[in-house]
């Protein structure tokens, strides 16, 4: 009798809830989890898609505007491209990311066909969300889906060293979480919790996103590292088992990343002594990132560039504050592209393209974002992808030649000298406030050559956006960051911006 009464107030609980979250849901009470809203006859992108992921001050908008027509056109050619910040040309302006120079270059390379990129882009995600977006993807009838994604495996939602939402690393448990965090209830919980906590402390200031908040280091090898990685296999070959039971064409992009111009942000102990020869110093501490990179520099000093490009990748893969995909998630893409799965080496790419072979400044713009170079170097290697596969793919008549150049391009997406002014800006202020405990020589060394680059652009700008550079505080902000700069360089530095700035009335 105490058994049924015990089964009976289970299912009478789980009625309440039921009801509960029907009423939420007939009341409109919190947002759709849906990645696609319709708004007449188009799609676009739910801007609260990834809402649910992220605790109430940390939520990530999907930014995306790319609509596509609900009932799909007989002739148009329809690519989704899932990924996180890299899809938003971030630190650079949102029209520069690659799916926007391959959606101009497919135009132009076949003019008889009609194509939708359509860019599912949303900060800090990671597998575990685009798992949970697939189904969503593959039900509207995609011709390729391209995926760049593994750089916030260990930071992103559910990871190992995540700020956001985590309850373990028990995969099986992940997902029935990410189930939960579907319904209507669990929204209006989390905004209770949030809300509570506002009023009990009415003073403490609001938190900010950013990279401060990433602080769990996590060694190579260890446990959380295995299981992140194990999770990352799972997650994708999931994913690509969904895409496969749709018909659905999957692309894998390689992930890139910073090697010569980014120093590890953290490295594991022991750490050796001040003025310690470094020569032979790898052997005695072989976990060490920042040795691995310092030996990376040196190696490349003494024209040794096999050497220097693995001392680099050793330093990028040690590095316990994990921004950057270390080697195992690229091998894990390249494992998984058969039965069809496309595979779109970046990797190779950006080291064919990188001065011998080994990626810095040129094509990345901090730790793994490209440059806008980079981003057309993306998109001119994955529509050679489509190219070479046209039969299987795109089909009729195909015209490379008619690719523009990148000058052009830029210019067809409105990036110009005033863009690139303020998106340096940007990128200074970043790589400034990177969490490092000491800042590193090569990162004072960039800052130095970037408000150097700003004052040799700003000549060329017009005096009204001169006028409005000034007026964002950029003058202002220049002058500080030339302050912290060393000696000569700050008074070289400091003598240029006021050339610079006093005849036009914008002194710093």
């Amino acid at each position: 009798m105490q058994v049924v009464s015990r089964g009976l107030g289970i299912v009478v609980g789980l009625l309440l809830l039921v009801i509960v979250e029907l009423g939420l849901r007939a009341l409109a009470i919190g947002p759709s989890n849906g990645l696609f809203i319709a708004e007449g006859e188009d799609y676009r992108l739910n801007p609260q898609a990834a809402r649910r992921f992220f605790p109430h001050q940390y939520a990530r908008l999907a930014p995306g505007q790319d609509r596509f027509a609900q009932k799909k056109d007989e002739g148009v050619l329809r690519i989704f491209v899932l990924g996180a910040s890299t899809l938003l040309g971030f630190p650079n302006p949102a029209q520069t990311s690659f799916p926007n120079f391959l959606q101009l270059m497919l135009e132009d390379a076949y003019p008889g066909r009609e194509f939708e990129v359509i860019n599912c882009g949303i900060t800090a995600i990671n597998s575990y969300v685009l798992l949970d977006f697939a189904e969503e993807v593959a039900a509207q009838e995609p011709d390729l889906v391209l995926i760049y994604a593994g750089h916030n495996e260990f930071i992103g939602p559910y990871g190992a060293a995540t700020p956001f939402v985590r309850l373990g690393s028990d995969r099986s448990f992940i997902k029935l979480q990410m189930r939960l965090q579907h319904t209507r209830i669990y929204y209006l919980l989390g905004e209770v919790l949030y809300y509570a906590g506002q009023w009990l402390r009415p003073d403490r200031q609001a938190p900010s996103f950013g990279l401060h908040l990433v602080q769990r280091e996590i060694y190579w090898g260890d446990a959380a590292h295995a299981e992140t990685t194990a999770n990352y296999r799972d997650n994708l070959s999931e994913l690509l088992a969904i895409m496969r039971t749709r018909g659905v064409l999957v692309a894998l992009c390689t992930l890139v990343s910073n090697l010569e111009g980014f120093h590890p942000l953290r490295s594991q102990e022991p750490t050796p002594p001040a003025g310690a020869e470094l020569a032979g110093i790898v052997n005695d501490y072989p976990h060490h990132a920042g040795v691995h990179f310092a030996t990376g520099l040196d190696r490349k000093v003494r024209a040794d560039m096999k050497g220097a490009l693995e001392a680099f990748k050793r330093a990028r893969d040690l590095d316990t504050i994990h921004l950057r995909a270390c080697a195992p998630f690229n091998n894990i893409l390249r494992e998984s592209a058969v039965d069809g799965v496309w595979l779109i080496d970046l990797e190779r790419a950006f080291a064919a393209a990188a001065p011998a072979g080994i990626v810095g400044d040129e094509l990345i713009s901090e730790y793994l974002h490209p440059t806008v170079w980079g981003h057309y170097l993306m998109a001119r290697n994955i529509l050679a992808e489509i190219v070479e596969r046209e039969e299987v793919f795109a089909g009729g008549d195909v015209d490379p030649d008619a690719l523009k150049t990148f000058a052009q391009y830029c210019r067809r997406l409105g990036y110009g000298v005033q863009e690139r002014v303020l998106a340096r800006n940007d990128l200074i202020l970043l790589l400034r406030n990177m969490p490092y405990r000491d800042r590193p020589q090569v990162l004072e060394e960039r800052l130095v050559g970037l408000v150097g680059e700003q004052l040799s652009e700003l000549p060329k700008m017009s005096h009204a956006q001169i006028e409005n550079f000034a007026g964002r505080g950029g003058f202002v902000f220049l002058a500080k960051v030339i302050e912290e700069a060393g000696d000569g360089d700050r008074r070289r530095l400091a003598a240029q911006l006021m050339t610079l700035a006093q005849p036009l009335g914008f002194m710093p």
